[in-house]
């Protein structure tokens, strides 16, 4: 396996659409572990929520009240 510095070392030497090759497949496994994080994240913050919820702690509003009643409920 090729060190770090080897690696960088062969990559810069290589012609520029290869380098844009490389380029694009190393963003393309970054972004997908960003993703990856980006979702579990919404799913620990979900369940957070839900948790807050069934104890009692917060009160979820329906679905079907509008901005305005919101709002009158907030008293804002």
């Amino acid at each position: 396996m090729l060190t770090l510095d080897q690696l960088i070392s062969e990559a810069t030497a290589l012609p520029d659409t290869a380098k844009a090759i490389l380029l694009d497949k190393i963003l393309e496994s970054m972004t997908e572990q960003i993703d990856r994080d980006v979702l579990n994240e919404g799913v620990q913050k979900a369940q957070y929520r839900i948790a807050e919820i069934d104890s009692g702690t917060v009160q979820s509003i329906p679905g079907d009240v509008g901005l305005a009643q919101v709002r009158q409920l907030l008293g804002k």
